[in-house]
C-alpha cells in the first residue's frame, strides 16, 4: 500500500528529520540516501523498517541539520589526499592525458575532509535510530487506515459474491427440475409414437446424468467454503495477502464451473458479474501486505 511517514528530533543541537514513502510493490525493496557519516547503517534501517512493512518500494531520506549558531570543523586526511592523488595519477597515465593533476581535481572528492558530523553521527547512532523508527510507525498507520478501507470494499465485494452464488443456486434447481420435466416428457412422447416398452431403469439413470451434469451445489458449496475462510483470513497479518490472492483463484475456478453447467442466461449473467468483482479484488490485493 502506498503510504508516508515522518519524524524529527533535535539532539545536541543537531536537527534530525526522517521522511519514507511508499509505494506498492510485489516485495519489499528498500533505498535510503543517508549522510556518509553513518552509510554503514543501511542494513539495519531496513531491518527496522522490515518489522513493521511487509511489502512495497520504501524510499527513505534522512536529513540532519546543524544548529546554526554549532561551528563546524574541519580537517584534512592526508592518507586519503594522497590515496586519491595515486589513483588521479593512474588514471592519467592509463589515459595518456598530459594535463597536470591540480588541487581543484583533489577537491573533488569530499572523503578527503573529515568533520565533527562523522564522530558526531556515529554517537548519535541510537537517536537517530530513535527517529527511524518513530517514521516507520507513522508510516504503519497510514498504511493501517488505507488497509481498513480497503478491506471493508473488498468484503461488500466478497458479500455481493456471496448472494449471485445464492441465486445461481436456486436457479439451478429451478432449472435441472424443469429439464427433466421437460425431457421425461419428451421420451414419453417419442415412446408412445414408437409403440415401445420403455426401460424405466434406464430411463432414470440418465434423468440422474442429466440432473448431474446440470446440478451446481457442489461447486457453490465450496466457492462459499472459499468466502469463508477468505473472510476469517482478512484480518490475518501473516502473509494475509498471498493466502488471499490464493483463495480468490479457488472461488475462480469454481465459478468457471459453474458458467460451463449452467444453460441459464441469469446464471451467465451472474457469472459473468461476479468475475468482474472478482477482478477488482484481485486487484486490491496487489496493495495488501
Amino acid at each position: 500500500m502506498t503510504g508516508f511517514g515522518k519524524a524529527s528530533r533535535t539532539v545536541k543541537k543537531i536537527n534530525i528529520s526522517v521522511e519514507i514513502r511508499s509505494i506498492n510493490s510485489k516485495y519489499l525493496e528498500v533505498s535510503s540516501r543517508l549522510p556518509m557519516a553513518i552509510s554503514d547503517k543501511e542494513s539495519e534501517i531496513k531491518e527496522i523498517i522490515g518489522q513493521k512493512i511487509t511489502r512495497g518500494k520504501v524510499a527513505v531520506l534522512l536529513s540532519v541539520d546543524r544548529n546554526p549558531d554549532k561551528n563546524v570543523t574541519l580537517q584534512i586526511q592526508p592518507g586519503v589526499i594522497r590515496d586519491y592523488y595515486k589513483l588521479l595519477a593512474g588514471i592519467k597515465k592509463a589515459t595518456g592525458i598530459k594535463e597536470e593533476i591540480k588541487l581543484e581535481h583533489i577537491l573533488k572528492f569530499s572523503e578527503i575532509f573529515k568533520g565533527e558530523e562523522t564522530d558526531e553521527l556515529a554517537e548519535l547512532w541510537l537517536e537517530i535510530k530513535k527517529v527511524f523508527q518513530a517514521a516507520v510507525n507513522d508510516l504503519y498507520k497510514m498504511k493501517l487506515k488505507e488497509g481498513k478501507i480497503l478491506e471493508k470494499d473488498i468484503l461488500n465485494r466478497v458479500g455481493s459474491i456471496e448472494k449471485k452464488l445464492d441465486y445461481a443456486e436456486k436457479q439451478s434447481q429451478k432449472n435441472v427440475k424443469e429439464t427433466k420435466q421437460r425431457m421425461l416428457e419428451r421420451v414419453n412422447k417419442l415412446i408412445t409414437e414408437a409403440g415401445i416398452q420403455p426401460d424405466n431403469n434406464r430411463l432414470e439413470y440418465e434423468l440422474i446424468m442429466i440432473s448431474d451434469r446440470l446440478d451446481i451445489t457442489e461447486e457453490v458449496l465450496r466457492a462459499k467454503s472459499h468466502i469463508t475462510y477468505f473472510k476469517n483470513n482478512v484480518k490475518e497479518k501473516e502473509l494475509s495477502g498471498r493466502r488471499l490472492n490464493f483463495l480468490i483463484q479457488e472461488i475462480n475456478r469454481e465459478i468457471n464451473t459453474i458458467a460451463s453447467k449452467s444453460n441459464s442466461s441469469g446464471i451467465s449473467q451472474h457469472v459473468v458479474e461476479m468475475k468482474e468483482e472478482l477482478e477488482k479484488i484481485k486487484e486490491q490485493l496487489q496493495n495488501i501486505e
